[in-house]
């Protein structure tokens, strides 16, 4: 009988940790900065960085190290953009490195999908949720989609 319920709660934690997706890692793109869109006009935890209301809710333009802990302190992230520099062949590398299933993408553009973000919009009957660009010198990459100027 112990080993029935050992195996049950091996099977459910070996499952539960299946249901979390890894997160991409950008912290090695040189240059690397990060615009987080917050869907609400709660700023309790923005004290320390810089930010902008937009009138729905916050923009905040931070590194990696404090995206991760605007990550972990807020719960109403509407998107996120990572800003890079970087030309054609990193721009690639990204898409394939993310495993970006493409429903739209040209050489400068794109519009897809990738497992490494959870939630996702349906465009033109397509799931979407990254998106990204290539300007003179810097790659655009946001989730779900690129917010923003760029």
């Amino acid at each position: 009988m112990k080993k029935i319920i050992v195996f049950c709660l091996l099977c459910s934690f070996l499952f539960s940790v299946s249901l979390f997706k890894k997160e991409y890692n950008f912290s090695n793109e040189k240059n690397l900065s990060v615009q987080v869109f917050l869907s609400d006009r709660n700023y309790e935890h923005l004290e320390q960085y810089d930010y902008v209301d937009n009138g729905m809710g916050a923009v905040v333009f931070c590194d990696y190290i404090n995206y991760q802990k605007i990550k972990k302190d807020c719960k109403n992230i509407a998107g996120v953009t990572f800003i890079f520099d970087g030309d054609d062949k990193v721009f690639e590398k990204v898409i394939k490195d993310l495993k970006v299933k493409t429903s739209e993408k040209t050489n400068r553009d794109f519009v897809g999908y990738t497992n490494y973000f959870d939630s996702s919009l349906n465009i033109n009957g397509k799931k979407t949720n990254v998106q990204g660009y290539l300007s003179e010198n810097k790659v655009y990459i946001g989730f779900p989609l690129l917010l923003g100027s760029y």
